[in-house]
Parts: C-alpha cells; sequence; structure tokens
C-alpha cells in the first residue's frame, strides 16, 4: 500500500494530463497516482489505458472536480491525499518532502506549501504565493479568504478529511476551499516556504473551472455564511461574526476591482464589466468609492496613451 495517493480529475485534456502525471510521480518516492476520467469525450480513456503505474477511474456521467475527487478518495490506499488539477504540476519531491512533515507532526491535519505561478505554456510569471501566516490555527485566516491554501499546494492525513466530510459537489471552483475551512477548524495547519506545485494560472477564456473569477468569488461571499455556522464560528460573538464577514467582503470587493484594472490593458471588457458588477453588488459602499476607480483610470489612460503612438 502506497503512502500518498494522488488524486487527478481529468475531463477531455489528454495532452495537458500526461504532464500532471509525470510530475506526480517525480513529487513521491511512495505514491499511487489515481486519475478519475470525469467522462471525457475524447481519446482520455484510450491514453489512460496505455499508461502503466496509474489506477485508472472512467466515470460514466459528469460529476465535476468535486464529485471526481471524492471518487478518487473513495479508491485511495494511501495515509495521505494530495489533489492535483489535470493542467498543474507538482515539483520533483514535494510530496516527499511533506509526507515528512506530517509524520513528524501527527497533530497536523494537512500541510501547504508556495506555489509558482505559470501563465498557460507553463512559463513562470516570476510570482509566487505564499501562505501568509505561520503554521498553527488557520481557521479564521481561511475563512476571510486570508490564507493561500489550495489542493496543489497541500497533503492531507487521510483521516482527518474522512472526519470533516467528503468535498462538496455544489460548491463549483470553491470546493477545496470549503475543504480546508472545515479541517481548519478542527485541526492546525503546518505551512512549509518551498514552493510545491506550478499552478497553471486561467485565462477569462480558457475554460478552466477557476477562469469565471467574479461568479467564483461571489461564491465565496455567499458560502461563507453558511461556514460561519460551524460550531467553533458560532462560539464567537456574532459582532465578531460581523467583523470576519466585512473583511470578507471587502477583501473580494477589492480583489474583483483591481482584477478588472488588470484585465483591461488586454481587451477584457466583458470579465471587467463581471468584476465590478459583483463587487457592486457585494459591498456597493466600498466599490462606489472614488478612490476604488483610480487603478481603472490609470489603466485606460495608459492604454490609450499607448494606442496613440
Amino acid at each position: 500500500m502506497s503512502k500518498i495517493s494522488v488524486i487527478i480529475p481529468t475531463y477531455s485534456r489528454p495532452e495537458l494530463l500526461l504532464s500532471a502525471i509525470e510530475s506526480a510521480r517525480d513529487a513521491g518516492s511512495d505514491v499511487e497516482i489515481i486519475v478519475v476520467d470525469d467522462a471525457s469525450t475524447d481519446g482520455t480513456a484510450t491514453v489512460c489505458r496505455n499508461l502503466s503505474r496509474i489506477k485508472y477511474v472512467r466515470l460514466e456521467r459528469n460529476q465535476g472536480t468535486a464529485g471526481a475527487r471524492n471518487v478518487g478518495l473513495l479508491h485511495s490506499e494511501g495515509e495521505y491525499v494530495a489533489f492535483l488539477d489535470d493542467d498543474d504540476l507538482r515539483l520533483p519531491g514535494s510530496l516527499d518532502a511533506q509526507a515528512e512533515a506530517l509524520t513528524a507532526h501527527p497533530e497536523v491535519g494537512f500541510v501547504c506549501g508556495a506555489m509558482i505561478m505559470a501563465d498557460q505554456n507553463y512559463q513562470p510569471t516570476g510570482e509566487i504565493i505564499y501562505p501568509r501566516h505561520s503554521s498553527g490555527d488557520v481557521f479564521w485566516q481561511i475563512l476571510e479568504l486570508d490564507f493561500a491554501v489550495m489542493g496543489l499546494s497541500s497533503l492531507i492525513r487521510k483521516e482527518c478529511l474522512l472526519r470533516v466530510g467528503l468535498l462538496k459537489r455544489h460548491l463549483i471552483g470553491i470546493d477545496d476551499w470549503d475543504l480546508f475551512a472545515r479541517l481548519a477548524e478542527l485541526y492546525p495547519a503546518l505551512v512549509m516556504r518551498e514552493p510545491v506545485g506550478v499552478y497553471r494560472q486561467p485565462t477569462p477564456y480558457s475554460k478552466q473551472g477557476s477562469s469565471a473569477r467574479a461568479a467564483q468569488l461571489g461564491r465565496v461571499a455567499g458560502h461563507q455564511a453558511q461556514l460561519l455556522k460551524l460550531p467553533r464560528a458560532l462560539a464567537v460573538s456574532s459582532k465578531e461574526r460581523r467583523v470576519i464577514r466585512r473583511r470578507l467582503v471587502n477583501r473580494i470587493a477589492d480583489t474583483l476591482l483591481w482584477n478588472a484594472a488588470r484585465g483591461i490593458p488586454y481587451g477584457e471588457f466583458g470579465p471587467a464589466c463581471a468584476n465590478i458588477l459583483v463587487a457592486l453588488r457585494l459591498n456597493p459602499f466600498r466599490a462606489a468609492r472614488p478612490g476604488a476607480y483610480k487603478k481603472l483610470a490609470e489603466t485606460l489612460f495608459m492604454k490609450a496613451r499607448a494606442s496613440e503612438r
């Protein structure tokens, strides 16, 4: 029985899947790789059936990322579990390093590291996303979207995951955020500063699950209300919960406005409008501040100047 189970859900992207599988093999010395084919409509099944050293599970009906991950969990045998999307990459030795950390700290529910940001062609953008806080209790930071943690960057103790429950299929694009919040409610986290994976950043038109950023962050805002009903959240005063709620909404509104400003120079006017509208819906007072649009105005001015040259 392998020590680590790497679960890779995939849907009709065999050319990307092969690189993800190879990266998982290089990331750990005692790893089982479970590929869950989420009812692909191309040649993914043929490609996978010709691969050695993987456990291939074919779904006849599309379950979405969370559903496919859950199926992979039910087929896993490892003590530790990692989720890897079919277009992301694990760095060599990263799973072994995180497994050693979990073994040395049996009280910890999961360990997470940094992520190297890359474009659609896997070229690093120069940005590395680090967890901002140290090891220990990160429940409130996750609840406020102030702790960078994803399936790509983490290794989870399987018995802890099963205790808090499987991923929720209806939380499209934010199922892993919900899972880590529920884990952090009960267990401390271990933070590693070293990068452990390469995250292929979506574009508004890349058809990745996280491409529709405005809708995704809108779902985060809506679901936080449910997470604030967890026993640990209810243990604090209603005033404290309101403060936590306000921080999240402000952070999301600011992020959406920044995303709008960043996309305009590339002609992403539709996604920019979507970001602004969601920001206005979540927090009209903050989004309507003149200062909130300063960056937008500066961006439009610079674009106009560039077009005149």
